[in-house]
């Protein structure tokens, strides 16, 4: 599985510009790496780069992220809030190391 390139893709729906979040943006919005949150967390060292999460979850239902769950990247609860069934997505060891090779940086996870 490979991410996209882009984060947003840019469509022309009915006479308007609509904008969708592709796979990559919301997996790195899980992990807060397209977030103004990186500052101290993403560096350099001897060449390669590194990030240390401040968050690893995404909260709602997710067609791209049910496919991560499937291939083993990812892990999901289910509950029911308001009436509504939603999902809490993270990403396991598996996953963190698929999505660095994917973006070319190692990500830490405090917990693994």
């Amino acid at each position: 599985m490979k991410l996209p390139k882009e984060e947003y893709i840019h469509v022309e729906e009915n006479g308007r510009k609509v904008t969708y979040c592709t796979m990559r943006q919301k997996v790195l919005h899980t992990i807060g790496l397209n977030s103004g949150h990186t500052g101290r967390r993403l560096y350099t060292r001897q060449g390669k780069k590194y990030y240390k999460p401040y968050r690893n979850y995404f909260y709602g239902n997710d067609k791209d992220l049910d496919k991560l769950v499937e291939a083993g990247y990812m892990e999901c609860s289910t509950e029911i809030a308001h009436g509504e069934k939603s999902k809490t997505y993270w990403f396991n060891r598996d996953g963190l190391d698929w999505l660095g090779t994917q973006i070319g940086i190692h990500i830490y996870d405090e917990e693994n």
